[in-house]
């Protein structure tokens, strides 16, 4: 088991662990102090709130999402192409539509501002979650001239060619160990991530598992990149040496 896996099963079994506590303490134990806000609300609409169905449906919505990210968590660790992230984005979807359906159950005076407010943060929360997807499945633009090594887009950088170290071509992608400040979905790695050693910290802007790897170097960093077509990785490390060479 990879040292990436141990760090999943951690990180995701303890937030499964507080998701069914909280789940458990509120449905059964009817610990409504977990409750963000309920207890700084009127005895009035406290009661209204438990006699109307109000806490029910956050306890079901609760169960439910506690079931989807059980299901997610699964889907992560075995082979299923897309598991992980179809199960993330479900339980996203489940938990925020069912915040704006309780509002039904809400005291009547606050409803409609609490469907707008839920809705807005539904709305909000799908616009980024979607543009930052987009735009991680999107390859950075690679430019290589006479004095600069530069990388656009997300998590992009810029290097001189004198600052340039070393320019190889790897064969494996060294073990992932953890993503530090990145994107990573299905294969799609970019951003700062935490490799086996002697790496350590770099970044990556890794397509799947399409061989060969470009591997530069600075005196300070490193990065790792890929693309789909091994040839179009190829022309960019043929570009990138046959400059750094003549700076040398």
């Amino acid at each position: 088991m990879s040292t990436g896996t141990i760090i999943f099963i951690i990180v995701m079994g303890w937030a499964l662990i507080i998701h069914g506590g909280l789940t458990y303490l509120i449905v059964k134990k009817k610990e409504y102090s977990l409750i963000s806000g309920f207890l700084n609300r009127p005895k009035e609409e406290q009661e209204y709130l438990i006699q109307n169905g109000y806490m029910e449906a956050l306890g079901n919505i609760f169960k439910i999402t506690f079931y989807l990210f059980a299901a997610t968590f699964i889907a992560g660790l075995l082979p299923i192409p897309y598991g992980f992230e179809i199960g993330l984005a479900i339980f996203l979807l489940a938990l925020l539509g069912g915040l704006i359906w309780m509002q039904k159950y809400e005291v009547p005076h606050k409803r409609k501002k609490m469907y707008w407010i839920t809705g807005g943060i539904m709305a909000v929360t799908i616009a980024l979650v979607g543009g930052l997807t987009i735009a991680g499945w999107v390859d950075n633009e690679v430019t290589v001239n006479q004095e600069n090594f530069k990388i656009s887009g997300m998590y992009g950088v810029e290097w001189t060619i004198e600052d340039i170290t070393s320019v190889e071509l790897l064969e494996e992608l060294p073990e992932v160990i953890m993503k530090s400040n990145g994107f990573a979905a299905s294969g799609q790695l970019k951003g700062r991530f935490q490799l086996e050693e002697p790496y350590g910290s770099g970044l990556l802007f890794v397509n799947g598992k399409n061989k060969p790897y470009l591997y530069v170097t600075t005196k300070k960093d490193y990065l790792i990149l890929n693309r789909k077509n091994s040839e179009d990785t190829k022309n960019i490390y043929e570009s990138l040496l046959k400059v750094w060479e003549n700076n040398k």
